[in-house]
């Protein structure tokens, strides 16, 4: 980015932008924690205060850095997915290039406005640390259920996030266009998208929480004689998702155009199984039924959205 864009982006942003960070070796990994993609997922925003809170201060400092950051400010703010438009869909090359070339006052959608300054905040951060960087895209969902990852089927990142204990669907990253794991994975980062559990369940703020530590250990920022938690968050975790399928794929997306009507039956949940030709939902054409046998996932209970759900099944290795 270049100076004059990057005084554009004022101070006051950034400070308000960063949930919290902590510095140690720079030559372990960096953690890049972003939380709020979407204004009414406010929980991934809370489990960040709560690492910051846990690490600041542990002696010996952690190995490497981590940067928790707000990602729609003014969504947040207001409680709601987005303003003007989805602030996870829009992260093409040609979009975040026009982004940072724009001055602020021409960008046409409040989310671009958002995308710029957040770019700001990590403008430079290959450029602190010799060691990996780890981006985390922290989400929440509209339906009740349990928490999963979405992530890409490389055996290392399997073998990093399987330290999660959280079922991981492979395939999404794929399907979803636009999204900022998608546009970090392409930059050489290890990107994965961390769905943490119903919007205001009380146990989603916890698991996330937990995720999340347990990300930091298996990364080598932390060890686990330097925080207590650890051991109860991993207990947690295993008893939490023991009943679930490890990894998953997507095998069907059902995407709801504009006008649609869109309706989905209620009751369903993450994971849930479903059979083929099962009534899941209804639009303006009828019903919507299982194209195939598998769990449902993410059904859609907000008006917000253009996901109506997706279907799963168990990976074949």
């Amino acid at each position: 980015m270049n100076n004059s864009i990057a005084e554009e982006v004022k101070t006051e942003d950034i400070n308000e932008r960063i949930i919290g960070s902590v510095e140690g070796d720079p030559d372990g990994p960096t953690v890049v924690i972003l939380a709020g993609m979407h204004g009414n997922e406010s929980a991934g925003v809370e489990a960040v205060k709560n690492i910051i809170r846990t690490l600041d201060g542990i002696v010996p400092p952690i190995d490497g850095c981590l940067l928790g950051l707000r990602a729609n400010i003014s969504a947040l703010q207001h409680n709601v997915r987005y303003i003007d438009e989805d602030m996870n869909r829009i992260w093409f090359p040609s979009i975040v290039n026009e982004v940072q070339e724009t001055p602020e006052a021409e960008l046409e959608s409040s989310e671009r406005v958002e995308m710029k300054r957040l770019l700001a905040a990590l403008d430079g951060i290959d450029d602190k640390t010799n060691g990996p960087v780890i981006m985390a895209d922290i989400h929440t969902f509209s339906a009740d259920g349990w928490m999963f990852t979405i992530t890409n089927s490389d055996p290392k990142q399997r073998k990093l996030l399987s330290n999660l204990h959280v079922p991981m669907v492979f395939g999404i990253e794929e399907s979803l266009l636009g999204t900022a794991l998608g546009y970090y994975q392409k930059q050489g980062y290890i990107s994965f998208g961390l769905e943490g559990g119903q919007h205001t369940h009380q146990l989603t703020e916890y698991n996330t929480t937990a995720s999340l530590m347990l990300l930091l250990q298996a990364v080598g920022c932390i060890e686990e004689q330097y925080v207590d938690q650890i051991e109860k968050y991993e207990k947690h975790m295993r008893s939490h998702t023991k009943y679930l399928p490890v990894e998953t794929e997507l095998v069907y997306q059902h995407i709801i155009e504009n006008g649609d009507e869109f309706r989905m039956r209620s009751g369903y949940k993450n994971f849930q199984p479903i059979k083929k030709g099962e009534r899941l939902a209804t639009d303006k054409d009828g019903k919507i039924v299982a194209r195939c046998d598998g769990y449902i996932l993410m059904p859609l209970y907000q008006s917000q959205g253009n996901d109506g759900f997706f279907i799963i099944k168990e990976h074949e290795s």
